[in-house]
């Protein structure tokens, strides 16, 4: 049966928006309610499911498309987590939260991971244990702009375009705003649940950029053709690629040494194999032929 896949742009966005309400209160649970020598791995083989965390709006890491009528989230990440899930031998189970929401979800420990185009910080270090690095696929992805073509054709260096003060989205919690703290004052940056609010915000002259991770920035140019990405050589926000490599989030409410083992060891394999490089081109392209079905 031929599976028509559109990712969802416009529309999933206050759907995603919804899905965080429920989790936003979560809380102390996790930190009050479990018991830190509990063994995570253990704990996942007796409940028979791995929880996995993820913000479905950052293609072609994680996002949505419509199978048989039906809201799926899939994307290099998502394989990712079902390649851990067969190792342990579980069923993969995925909440679908804002990007700050997969924070809360991991630091109260209602999940068991979060898995979300994360990078490693200092401050994430405070509220989880990390798993090996992995190398996002594309080398010519950066931390970047995305402007309107009209913006675009007034700043020609970072210099000028941090001189404007200009008025800059980026989704909340995440290391794009901390990026954009780099560009402009506090008081010009308006934080997004969801990128696709952000792109909208853009889009519809609210917001004079975005600060974006391109490779998720990329597909959505179909939808949005009034937009553009600031080049590489002139606008690359983070030149020493400090966040270049993603990371899976586990939340420090239990013993993690036996779960990481297998987590690394998942990661290891699918580097070696191919088996991540490949997951992430056939979700680029899985990505960018939901658009095209849905412009037709």
């Amino acid at each position: 049966m031929k599976t028509k896949k559109i990712w969802t742009t416009l529309t999933l966005a206050a759907a995603t928006l919804f899905l965080v309400a429920g989790c936003g209160s979560s809380g102390s649970k996790g930190n009050s309610g479990s018991d830190d020598s509990q063994d995570a791995l253990a704990t996942i083989k007796e409940a028979g499911e791995l929880k996995v965390a993820t913000s479905p709006d950052f293609p072609p890491m994680e996002f949505y498309i419509l199978k048989d009528g039906q809201k799926e989230i899939v994307g290099s990440d998502i394989s990712l987590a079902q390649a851990i899930a067969d190792e342990i031998g579980v069923k993969l189970v995925i909440k679908a939260t804002d990007f700050s929401g997969v924070l809360a979800n991991i630091q109260a420990g209602e999940v068991d991971m979060g898995i979300s185009g994360f990078a490693q910080t200092k401050a994430r270090e405070e509220i989880m244990d990390f798993s090996d690095g992995y190398d996002q696929s594309v080398s010519d992805e950066y931390q970047g702009l995305l402007v309107s073509k009209e913006t675009a054709a007034k700043y020609q260096t970072l210099d000028a375009f941090k001189e404007a003060k200009l008025k800059i989205g980026a989704q909340s919690g995440s290391i794009q705003y901390e990026l954009a703290q780099t560009l402009t004052s506090d008081a010009n940056i308006k934080q997004y649940g969801t990128t696709d609010a952000a792109f909208l915000a853009l889009s519809s002259g609210d917001l004079d950029g975005v600060v974006v991770s391109t490779g998720s920035a990329k597909p959505i140019l179909s939808t949005f053709p009034d937009l553009e990405i600031l080049p590489k050589e002139t606008f690359d926000l983070d030149p020493d690629g400090f966040y270049n490599k993603n990371v899976i989030g586990l939340p420090k409410t239990k013993d993690n040494a036996t779960l990481l083992e297998v987590v690394n060891k998942v990661i290891q394999d699918s580097k070696d194999s191919g088996d991540y490089e490949k997951w992430y081109n056939d979700a680029l392209a899985q990505s960018k032929n939901a658009i095209d079905e849905e412009n037709d």
